[in-house]
């Protein structure tokens, strides 16, 4: 067995990681570094999301496959990216607070909807913050590079691009740039909808636009902050963010009226005098389906398969997503049907 992976954002590393546990033969082919929605996401695990505060996606699973994966990878790689951290979320109406109120006691979400307390020092909350259990913050480029060294060192991992009509049958094996594959998959995020096999899975995609602050007089960093917006604190620097776009021009450059509505957010909350802009990025997010992911086989398409849509959720369902794929590929376990993409070609 060896797999062509194309792709290492955190799809492709995960997925890779997986097939590298099980002993698998592997190459990821990437392209030469630049913004993408892994590297530039605040990697946050939000256990209760959505105006109604619900638990996301197959929620246990994944939480639970998260808090296993990252610390490993973390030892595996002497790294440090993976940090559990609550949020402190806004409760501005009393809709939004009895709606937390019944998230308290109901068995779904108690173990994650947590008390209420004031907003820090130097921060202008409105109403009150709400402590979300079970949050944690991964610095994803972090990961994502720490793994591309190893590989690269290793020879199994090379910079390049790999087109659809790149990608050509012998009839027994895939065969790419002198090396043959018994398996293909593409973790390409949001271009996997581009692949003219994978027009179903084209979705909605969204750029967003994250800045890095300097908040000096904000001594609080704790937590991450949300209230529509987020702010976590890495480094000493603080990063804020991020919007939705529907359509863009560069994927991969942030626009100035993202930028503006960022800088006016943080403007009307900060409390301190000294604010220092240090830099926007932007990138775009694979979202097909409720930011859920897709894994599996892509239909009219023998030994090629699809690992996308990750969304803004990416970081906590990566893990067992990746998991789940490669004991298919390697063990012949069966795809989760809320998984495979065969649905979307109905």
């Amino acid at each position: 067995m060896n797999v062509l992976i194309i792709g290492q954002g955190i799809a492709g590393t995960c997925l890779a990681w997986e097939l590298q546990r099980r002993g698998v033969n592997f190459m990821v082919v990437d392209k030469p570094l630049g913004e993408t929605a892994s590297r530039v996401a605040a990697g946050l695990v939000n256990p209760m999301t959505g105006r109604a505060f619900r638990p996301g996606w197959r929620q246990a699973e994944c939480l639970s496959a998260a808090a296993g994966f990252y610390p490993e990878t973390e030892r595996e790689l002497h790294g440090s990216w993976w940090q559990k951290t609550p949020i402190f979320r806004e409760l501005e109406t009393e809709d939004q607070l009895e709606i937390w109120k019944e998230r308290q006691m109901d068995e779904a979400s108690s173990a994650y909807a947590g008390p209420l307390f004031p907003w820090p020092e130097g921060w202008n909350g409105k109403g009150s913050a709400a402590y979300t259990r079970g949050a944690a913050v991964l610095h994803v480029e972090g990961f994502v590079n720490a793994a591309r060294a190893l590989w690269v060192s290793e020879g199994r991992l090379k910079e390049g691009v790999v087109t659809p009509e790149s990608v050509v049958s012998d009839g027994d094996a895939w065969l790419w740039d002198g090396g043959r594959y018994t398996h293909v998959v593409w973790c390409t995020g949001w271009e996997a909808g581009l692949h003219p096999a994978m027009a179903p899975l084209k979705g909605r995609p969204s750029k967003g636009t994250i800045l890095d602050l300097a908040l000096p007089e904000l001594e609080w960093k704790s937590g991450i902050l949300h209230f529509g917006h987020w702010l976590v604190h890495r480094d000493g620097i603080w990063r804020f963010g991020a919007t939705y776009a529907w359509s863009w021009d560069d994927p991969g450059v942030p626009e100035a009226p993202a930028i503006q509505e960022l800088m006016l957010s943080i403007v009307r909350r900060y409390k301190g005098s000294d604010l220092g802009y240090l830099r926007a990025r932007a990138a775009v997010r694979p979202i097909i389906r409720r930011s859920q992911p897709v894994a599996g086989p892509i239909p009219g398409l023998a030994g090629q398969y699809v690992f996308s849509g990750l969304g803004s959720k990416g970081v906590t369902t990566a893990p067992w997503t990746a998991a789940a794929l490669a004991a298919f590929l390697h063990e012949g376990t069966e795809i989760p049907s809320d998984l495979s993409p065969s649905s979307f070609w109905k």
